[in-house]
């Protein structure tokens, strides 16, 4: 066979341009090998990366699962938005608490949501370099009964939820009459029933459950206890994982996915008479500005989670250092009455109408939450409101010194 090829392609050559009989054989075996050389099998396309994801069945809003036993929260869908277009195939697994650390450390789960950083955690599994969440621990009391600070519930009974990071937190503190219960909805309803001065939880998960339990008149107690970041957690030996879970956060950041995300989850929007009456109090309030220099008064509203509603007006001073804005006056006012959990707030001219605040104002409102709404110039007839992050490019942030060491 190999020689009929060899005289197939010397006769067939044209003119002047004959092929030598070593040419010809060097030839007819390449095409051999080409058709007559077995073909290796197609190799079949990689497999998706498959990563389970473990969660807190029992942690709303964050995580938790829904009547038809759907996992939702605010981390379930930061995860998702994390993997969005990653190649990735998420697997959801509800567990316990306790039985996802078990698990994360033996590897049956890749990686987790909402854990606290802690030295003894760093030894068993990686953590995302930016947190998920800040998460604040607060005292809760009655409406009615309430404690300007947390001094003055020393020695008094607080229920808290036994072995979580808010009991240990409370014995390092010291100082309090602590009351554990096995499951967080009682230490809570022992506080609704007065079995107890005050209770000591995450602030967000309180509030979901104030909320559905429809337990009215309970509110937060000054300053935060302590203030934790939580974080993504992934099993020691899945770098790669970690690496993947940090530059999807921090696009999910960059591109406004995160504030988009925390909105619907812990933001509870403005009602139409509300904004309304933000204005009034806002407008009746820039009348007495003293403004000799600016020649032009500003008047503030803040509406607080309790329903009370603080205006205040500017106060120049010829040394401009000390002259004081009228939101954060009216910051200050709310403060010094024992409400730290602002939902909404406005700025206004004498005239009523809607101004921006500036960026001290909006670092101000920041301190006491991202999610602070900001009533803005009127926009086709309407009053658009915008998160106070959305409306302050570079906030001024700080780490909490408390570093758990348990």
């Amino acid at each position: 066979m190999l020689q009929k090829f060899m005289r197939r392609f010397t006769r067939s050559a044209p003119p002047g341009r004959g092929m030598s009989p070593g040419a010809a054989l060097i030839l007819a075996l390449g095409l051999c090998c080409v058709l007559f050389v077995p073909r290796p099998e197609p190799a079949f396309a990689a497999q998706p990366m498959r990563v389970v994801y473990g969660f807190d069945r029992e942690f709303p809003p964050f995580t938790y699962e829904d009547a038809g036993g759907v996992a939702v929260g605010f981390e379930i869908e930061l995860v998702q938005a994390i993997f969005h277009d990653t190649g990735a195939t998420l697997v959801f697994r509800p567990l316990n608490w306790e039985r996802i650390e078990y698990e994360l450390s033996a590897g049956d789960i890749n990686l987790t949501s909402g854990m606290i950083r802690t030295r003894q955690r760093e030894q068993l599994y990686l953590f995302s370099e930016q947190p998920s969440f800040p998460l604040q621990i607060r005292l809760f009391t009655k409406v009615y009964n309430r404690f300007p600070s947390a001094l003055l519930l020393r020695g008094q009974p607080v229920s808290v939820e036994q072995g979580t990071y808010q009991h240990r937190l409370l014995q390092e503190i010291g100082g309090f009459n602590i009351k554990p219960f096995t499951r967080r909805t009682d230490g809570l309803r022992a506080l609704f029933n007065d079995e107890v001065a005050a209770y000591c939880a995450p602030v967000q998960n309180s509030y979901y459950y104030i909320n559905k339990l429809n337990y009215g008149a309970i509110t937060t107690v000054g300053t935060p206890l302590g203030i934790t970041n939580m974080r993504i957690a992934v099993n020691r030996d899945r770098g790669d994982l970690k690496r993947m879970v940090d530059e999807g956060l921090k696009r999910v950041r960059e591109s406004g996915e995160y504030d988009r995300l925390y909105r619907k989850w812990f933001v509870r929007e403005l009602e139409e008479g509300e904004r309304r009456i933000l204005v009034e109090a806002a407008t009746r309030a820039a009348v007495p500005a003293y403004a000799p220099y600016g020649k032009s008064g500003r008047g503030a509203a803040l509406l607080t989670a309790t329903g009370k509603i603080y205006s205040a007006c500017t106060m120049e001073n010829a040394d401009l250092s000390l002259s004081l804005s009228a939101m954060r006056a009216a910051v200050a006012k709310a403060v010094s009455e024992g409400e730290f959990e602002l939902r909404a707030a406005v700025l206004v001219d004498p005239k009523g109408l809607i101004l921006s605040p500036g960026a001290e104002d909006l670092q101000t409102l920041f301190e006491f939450g991202r999610g602070v709404l900001v009533l803005m110039p009127p926009d086709e007839q309407k009053s658009a409101t915008s998160m106070v992050v959305e409306l302050l490019p570079a906030p001024v942030r700080r780490e909490s010194s408390l570093v758990p060491a348990y």
